[in-house]
């Protein structure tokens, strides 16, 4: 990310299997943020050592004693190497990731919409005539539809059959206005048949009805 001049876009695919998996052992946002990753260590060194901790609450970047502390988790040979990853990324602080569900709407538009900022089509001269690149940055970050991580995470993970069950709902009600407005369109076209007096199936006149002949020269 530091030696290639491109923009970067970390992206959590799949959040809506997540579910299916046992519970987190941080809040969704403590992993799409990256920070504080020294809490997150002994629940590593545990995974990787065949044991397991109780996931921990969302308090995890508040200021505790160390007795309020999880339980060191025994070492093992990448113990090491992971505190060295934590420091190099805290260092930098360049990591972050949004997330993604493919067949959602709203979370592909608002990937999107974090892709085109990235990328800096929505600081176009079109899109932000005679507006500063913050104030564009500013109404792009807050357009409608936008979704915090503690959206995704009741939408994917606390209340998914629920939404589930609104979504489909929604589903029918958009599949009953499209079906209706088919219906009215079909109506109104046979309606304006019957008017100029058009068979089904028959093909409409081409031109005026006068046919010119040219003659060749005599």
């Amino acid at each position: 990310m530091l030696q290639l001049d491109l923009p970067h876009l970390n992206v959590l695919t799949k959040i809506d299997n997540l579910i299916s998996y046992p519970p987190l052992s941080m809040p969704l946002s403590y992993f799409t943020e990256a920070r504080s990753l020294e809490y997150f260590l002994p629940y590593l060194d545990a995974e990787q050592s065949g044991k397991t901790l109780a996931p921990k609450g969302s308090d995890y970047g508040s200021d505790q004693e160390d007795e309020d502390m999880e339980p060191e988790a025994p070492t093992n040979k990448f113990s090491a190497l992971n505190r060295a990853i934590v420091e190099l990324v805290e260092d930098f602080g360049l990591v972050g990731f949004e997330t993604l569900a493919v067949e959602d709407r709203q979370s592909m538009m608002q990937l999107l919409r974090t892709i085109d900022r990235a990328g800096g089509y929505a600081f176009g001269a079109d899109e932000g005539a005679n507006e500063s690149i913050w104030q564009v940055a500013v109404r792009e970050g807050g357009s409608a539809g936008h979704m915090e991580v503690r959206d995704v995470e009741e939408r994917w993970i606390d209340r998914r059959e629920e939404f589930d069950e609104l979504e489909r709902k929604a589903w029918e009600e958009e599949g009953k206005v499209v079906a209706q407005k088919r219906d009215t369109d079909a109506a109104m076209e046979k309606a304006f048949k019957d008017a100029n007096g058009i068979v089904e199936g028959s093909k409409p006149p081409q031109g005026d009805g006068i046919k010119v002949v040219r003659k060749g020269p005599s």
